[in-house]
């Protein structure tokens, strides 16, 4: 599965897998703090449904990722770094911007997930 981003050169395919690599990585690095999600909230482990990519502007795409939370984490800062995090990753290893990243965060887990609709925009 690819992405397309169309650049004044042509069009580049992106590889969902390499964005989806990309992704979980910087997740993993808050050590269970941020869990990937599909849409609906359900943690998942497939290499690409916690995310959807879209073209926005020439050279330029928006990547929205769907996350569960742990309790009791600070929203603002753990979702701030997370995008911070991916869009550098992303234009360092692939060479092209991703001019929004939304995180959008499912749920928020204790012993259950309760259920939240935020979306974080950077």
């Amino acid at each position: 599965m690819f992405c397309e981003v169309k650049t004044r050169n042509g069009t580049i395919g992106l590889d969902k897998a390499v964005l989806g690599y990309i992704i979980r990585r910087e997740a993993d690095a808050f050590q269970g703090k941020v869990l990937l999600s599909n849409a609906k909230g359900k943690p998942i482990g497939d290499a690409v449904g916690f995310f959807d990519c879209v073209q926005t502007e020439a050279d330029a795409f928006e990547l929205r990722v769907f996350v569960v939370l742990q309790f009791g984490v600070s929203i603002n800062e753990v979702t701030r770094e997370l995008i911070r995090r991916i869009r550098a990753q992303t234009e360092t290893m692939i060479g092209v911007r991703a001019s929004r990243v939304v995180i959008a965060v499912r749920g928020m887990l204790s012993k259950n997930i309760s259920r939240r609709d935020l979306e974080i925009v950077g």
